[in-house]
């Protein structure tokens, strides 16, 4: 596709105030419309079949997937059904169009016909795209019509990126704070680079296997030139379902980074966006286990170990943080709580109190096989609860969540009393929003300046 067709996608906007209610607006209309043209000539019970079946299939669909299969702990959402029950509303009250005799009384052209069979088929497509689009606004989730293609952001692969090449002496740091001895050359870029590389998986065997999908990794414009310095380290989580891309396509990882890095002399941190489920519809639960492979050994130990010898960036672990959103920020909470040595530093949005499936219960029978040793094992408050003396001195992160997220809000002052306890030092933030991405990227960007001061960027 050209520069030219992704740039205009770009400017295609979709997250916008009215989305909402103007799509809910444009469904109306046409289920007025098709009433009007096609149905309202029917009995009045073949006219309510619309509304019931529409109701049905959206109450079926919430027990399918929300009840039966499961696939997210939180379910995917009232709103979703609500608009797939609408949209079934729309499409059965086409299909149902009058009785036999009466449509071959009004359409005996085959003009007619088409332009009848035009109407059915726009009238679906509209309300479908209406749907489409409202959910999207209520999760603030594709900013653009290019995001939604995946060409939000132009990436590269690591090893195409000649400007992130080895250099031949490893970057070192001196003493103080990096925006104090670092000088920027005249040649540096104006933009920081994404690029994609697969991080792999250590030993899996004995388990059920976990195979990680493409890293996303933000490198700042200073890391790009022949002077690169010792720049700190973010792994960043995203949450479930979701992708390593969703940062960046939905979070505007990389306008924030860029941002940030403009206002410090091309300094930032090397953010390395890693995936944790493997698949959207999987929840490993961010722990070593049979059902869902060794997640918590990869995040721990194969991905730093992959960063290190792969990225020349700062070794020590005291500028090193890890950070994610719900599902995610959940596991960074487990991340720090069982190797605090690894990840000193974190930043958890909207988590979750513990590891779960939807349900206590649920979540030691089917994610840890019955074993309660395991999971405690992999709860950040049973972690902190234990944890003897001096075990998180040093340690120190911000706890963040919506205003309007009531679920979460209640999560926050629980984990960071429980952190405070255990000897970290929290901060809690708040944002206008619910459980969207609306709140997590203003959230990340807001938390840089403290991040950068917590990693040495600034002082």
């Amino acid at each position: 596709m050209s520069d030219g067709v992704v740039q205009l996608l770009r400017q295609v906007r979709l997250l916008h105030p009215w989305m909402g209610p103007a799509c809910l607006g444009a469904v109306m209309a046409v289920a007025a419309l098709v009433w009007l043209t096609r149905t309202r000539h029917l009995p009045w019970r073949r006219q309510l079949a619309a509304p019931l079946s529409g109701a049905g299939i959206g109450v079926a669909c919430w027990v399918a997937v929300d009840c039966l299969w499961r696939p997210f702990a939180d379910g995917v959402g009232a709103t979703v059904w609500l608009w797939v029950g609408l949209t079934a509303t729309v499409v059965v009250q086409v299909l149902l169009g009058g009785d036999a005799a009466a449509d071959r009384a009004r359409v005996h052209a085959h003009r007619r016909r088409l332009v009848r069979a035009a109407g059915s088929g726009g009238s679906i497509t509209a309300t479908v795209a209406a749907a489409c689009l409202a959910v999207n606004a209520f999760f603030a989730a594709y900013p653009s019509a290019a995001a939604v293609l995946g060409l939000g952001v132009a990436t590269t692969p690591l090893e195409s990126l000649t400007a992130a090449a080895s250099l031949p002496r490893h970057p070192e740091r001196g003493p103080g704070v990096l925006e104090e001895t670092w000088r920027a050359p005249a040649d540096m870029p104006d933009q920081g680079a994404v690029v994609t590389a697969a991080i792999p998986a250590g030993d899996q065997s004995g388990t059920a296997g976990f195979q990680p999908r493409d890293a996303y990794i933000y490198l700042p414009p200073a890391y790009l030139t022949p002077q690169r310095p010792a720049l700190p380290v973010l792994v960043l989580l995203t949450g479930q379902p979701g992708s390593p891309s969703d940062w960046f396509e939905l979070g505007g990882l990389k306008d924030s980074l860029d941002a940030y890095a403009a206002a410090h002399a091309g300094l930032a941190p090397v953010v390395v966006v890693v995936d944790m489920l493997g698949s959207p519809y999987r929840n490993p639960l961010c722990a070593d286990t049979v059902r869902g492979g060794k997640v918590a050994t990869y995040l721990e130990r194969d991905v730093p170990a992959w960063i290190r010898s792969h990225l020349q960036v700062d070794d020590d672990a005291a500028h090193w943080a890890v950070g994610g959103l719900s599902n995610g920020g959940t596991c960074a909470l487990q991340a720090v709580s069982r190797s605090p040595q690894v990840y000193p530093t974190f930043l958890a949005m909207s988590a979750e109190e513990h590891p779960t499936l939807g349900s206590e219960q649920r979540t030691l029978e089917v994610g840890f096989g019955g074993d309660r040793a395991a999971y405690a094992a992999n709860d950040p408050l049973s972690l902190l609860a234990a944890a003897p003396a001096g075990r998180y001195a040093g340690v120190a992160g911000v706890l963040s969540v919506g205003t309007g997220d009531s679920r979460y809000a209640q999560v926050v002052p629980t984990v960071a009393d429980a952190a405070m306890r255990a000897g970290m030092t929290v901060t809690e933030r708040e944002y206008p929003g619910g459980h969207t991405w609306a709140v997590w990227s203003v959230a990340l960007r807001d938390q840089l300046d403290w991040l950068g001061r917590r990693l040495g960027i600034t002082g």
